[in-house]
């Protein structure tokens, strides 16, 4: 759970770094072998997108709130 702007930049930079991870292994791994390394990756990055979200719904006040 993302609870301020400072977490939401290291959740944005978390997401692109595991798309930059997928941009280099897909260079170098067979079709086959991407998508079984990929699979969890990928749910990392939806997780976290997810994450982003909902921190991004809120307005200040309901996060204050907790």
């Amino acid at each position: 759970m993302i609870l301020n702007d400072e977490q939401l930049l290291m959740a944005q930079k978390a997401v692109e770094n595991l798309q930059k991870i997928l941009l280099e292994a897909r260079k170098i791994h067979s079709k086959e072998e991407y998508r079984a390394m990929s699979e969890p990756v990928l749910l990392e990055i939806q997780q976290r997108e997810q994450q982003i979200i909902d921190y991004l719904t809120k307005t200040q006040k309901e996060l204050s709130l907790g």
